[in-house]
């Protein structure tokens, strides 16, 4: 049986190789992107569904807030503080809370390295039934919210509703 610290040790782990995996993933499809399609152009993966659309982003996930590239490499900043903050403080005791806080990390990274040395992210998959150009990274932090909030709600329906009613 591995004692508490060395449980935690892992799950610190498992947080910093799942932020490091989709960094790299991210930061090597941007590569891959830039050096393979010209901005502004497309390349249909699945007719109808998937294309690769290679454009720039001044924004936020999704393409919101352009033109706002220093306060949101501020707000990152804080953002990613904040993440490796609340996984020494809260000493969650869950794989899925770690690997989801690791997807999160490794997505704000990815965009901040972007926002930080080229003033810009790398946008490029299109997907038809939704509008925005996004990225890898924008991916990761959607898909670990998403983990956590299922994970929230899961513990809040398992303990029951506050005030002891079950």
């Amino acid at each position: 049986m591995i004692s508490r610290k060395g449980r935690n040790a892992l799950l610190t782990v498992y947080f910093l190789f799942t932020a490091v995996c989709v960094l790299i993933a991210d930061q090597v499809s941007k590569h891959f992107v830039i050096q393979r399609l010209p901005e502004n152009t497309s390349i249909q993966l699945i007719p109808r569904v998937l294309s690769i659309t290679h454009i720039t982003n001044t924004g936020a996930a999704f393409g919101i807030f352009q033109d706002y590239t220093r306060v949101l490499i501020v707000i990152s900043s804080v953002a990613i503080v904040l993440i490796i903050v609340l996984k020494l403080l809260m000493n969650l005791d869950s794989v899925f809370y770690n690997i989801s806080l690791g997807f999160v990390l490794g997505g704000a990274l990815g965009n901040l390295v972007d926002r930080y040395f080229v003033g810009r992210v790398v946008d490029f998959i299109s997907l038809s039934f939704f509008g925005p150009i996004f990225n890898v990274a924008d991916s990761f932090i959607l898909i670990g919210f998403c983990i956590i909030i299922v994970l929230i709600l899961k513990e809040y329906l398992r303990r029951g509703k506050p005030g002891g009613v079950e």
